[in-house]
């Protein structure tokens, strides 16, 4: 026991305050709407004590124990639990052990656990625990009557396991600082050792994400409900103060209509009775009690196929946990962080299926024996739905398939803008050349014209004139053919012995036109040949005609 702490507060006496504290608040809870309902209630013939009596059956089943039932219409046990009155349970005991947990001061200022504060908070937490179990065990076995009779066997194991959840929640939360600029915050998964904190993370994240999708699909039907809700409560006729307990009763068990939506969406079977049973096949339902939020429930018949789709759904809340556990773990060594990716899908299957067993339960030995959902159908769909979606997140996100593939993607990018570019270019020197082209045909003929000009020269008459006037000759002979190189053609030797044997005549004069050239090619000509030749002499090919012969 520390020193610093008072006699009145010590870890002993604050968990007995607490319990009872808790255990007062709960009572109050279930009595005072059941003392609302007996006073509104006109045609009923319960006294305030008979309404006393249901409250405590009432707080013994928000516990999850079970009442025998003997009324002629309902005969056997009640152990639905209503999860709405569970949940409330939970909240106040966390919230009392929360207010212990800091009385005792288990944290020094400078953000380090004090000597001896897991000894006073273990201590605190088993005393409002035990104190809490027997307090309820007394008030179910005050709760018997001729009608009801709470089993006190079931209320001591429930108490017990309520005050240790909620207890336990509480003594951790009040662990939890804000952090200064002198003293580190302190975070309550963080005292957990890794990587089971980031696990705890990650699965709470899952399981509080199945459950929103759970009533938010019970939220959407009974919105699409809204009149056959009214023709029941109508029906009823409970008044004002009667419908407000009504509607504390509705509340209590929706989170419980809940699990069963998720039940389904997870592609399980939730029975509502005997030989009934409503899945993502079709409804199959009987007789149901007069509650107004029942009607919310579908009709007998199938269901199409494409409702199966609907699986999809539970995956996203699972899948994102396990982004964030991956998250969490990068910086973790390999055994770790395989440790935490085999921990989260079991620990997640393990939540899923305790919230579906929870939210078993029936209603006397009749035809609402067996409600709720059927785990035999529940058990392969859920494990199926939290493996495939784990495996995936891990496939993408450890292994290297998201580099591998944004390579591939890159790649097959490149090559497809080299290929559009390639084939651009292409377009572009096809379009290029269909503008040149009329140009390069237009200089073509052109250049073969001008060609066959040079080759072609007209008929030109050289002067007669004196010997002695070679350069006359010469320049008429020049503008006809061209002058030879350093070696005369073995034609224009014959021409001169021919001239200089018989005389230049008129005929002789006359010049061919369509004498070729000794060369193939008007370019492949020497310039040297246009020069005169020596002497003033007039050079005529062997090709030329002469008249006299």
């Amino acid at each position: 026991m520390s020193s610093t702490v008072d006699s009145i507060a010590t870890p002993l006496v604050r968990g007995v305050l607490g319990a009872l504290s808790s255990l007062g608040i709960a009572l109050a809870v279930v009595v005072v709407p059941a003392l609302a309902a007996q006073v509104a209630g006109t045609a009923s013939s319960a006294t305030a004590l008979d309404a006393i009596l249901i409250g405590l059956s009432i707080l013994v089943l928000g516990h999850g124990g079970g009442v025998m039932v003997s009324t002629g219409v309902i005969d056997g046990p009640v152990t639905l639990t209503p999860f709405g009155l569970l949940i409330l349970l939970l909240l106040l005991s966390a919230l009392s052990m929360r207010r212990v947990g800091r009385a005792l001061r288990p944290v020094r200022d400078d953000g380090v656990l004090r000597t001896g504060a897991l000894r006073d908070a273990g201590s605190a937490l088993g005393m409002y625990a035990l104190v809490y179990a027997i307090g309820l065990a007394v008030l179910a076995g005050i709760g018997r009557s001729t009608d009801t009779s709470p089993m006190i066997s079931s209320a001591v194991v429930s108490g017990v396991m309520i005050a240790v959840v909620g207890g336990l929640v509480g003594m951790l939360w009040s662990l939890r600082r804000e952090p200064t600029d002198a003293v580190p915050g302190v975070r309550v998964l963080a005292l957990l050792p890794a990587p089971f904190g980031d696990v705890a993370r990650a699965v709470l994240m899952a399981v509080t994400g199945l459950f929103g999708l759970g009533m938010a699909l019970v939220v959407v039907m009974l919105l699409l409900s809204v009149p056959a809700q009214s023709a029941l409560f109508e029906g009823l006729a409970p008044g004002i103060v009667g419908g407000l307990v009504l509607t504390l009763v509705q509340l209590a068990l929706l989170p419980l209509v809940a699990v069963w939506a998720l039940t389904v969406l997870l592609g399980g079977t939730v029975g509502v009775g005997t030989s009934t049973g409503i899945s993502l096949d079709g409804a199959e339902t009987g007789v149901l009690p007069a509650l107004p939020m029942l009607g919310a429930l579908p009709g007998p018949g199938d269901f199409p196929v494409a409702i199966w789709l609907l699986m999809i759904l539970p995956a996203i809340p699972v899948a994102l946990g396990a982004v964030r556990l991956v998250r969490d773990v990068a910086h973790l060594e390999r055994r770790e962080r395989i440790t935490a990716w085999v921990a989260y899908p079991v620990a997640v299957i393990v939540a899923g299926l305790l919230l579906a067993g929870l939210s078993t339960g029936g209603i006397g030995d009749g035809r609402l024996v067996h409600l709720g959902p059927q785990m035999s159908t529940l058990a392969l769909p859920l494990i199926g739905v939290v493996v495939v979606s784990t495996a995936l997140v891990l496939g993408v996100l450890v292994t290297p398939l998201i580099p591998w593939s944004r390579s591939t993607l890159g790649s097959l990018r490149a090559r497809v803008e080299a290929a559009e570019r390639s084939e651009r270019d292409g377009a572009e020197k096809r379009s290029d050349g269909a503008e040149d082209g009329p140009r390069d045909a237009d200089a073509e003929r052109s250049a073969l014209l001008e060609r066959f000009a040079r080759r072609n020269s007209p008929v030109q008459r050289a002067v007669p004139a004196d010997r002695s006037g070679s350069a006359v000759e010469s320049s008429a002979h020049s503008a006809v053919e061209p002058e030879p190189s350093g070696e005369e053609p073995a034609g224009a030797e014959l021409g001169r012995t021919e001239e200089s044997g018989t005389g230049a005549g008129p005929d002789d004069l006359e010049a061919d036109a369509w004498a070729l050239p000794t060369s193939t090619s008007v370019h492949d000509e020497d310039p040297a040949q246009q020069a005169p030749s020596p002497g003033g002499a007039r050079r005529k090919t062997w090709f030329s005609r002469r008249t006299d012969r």
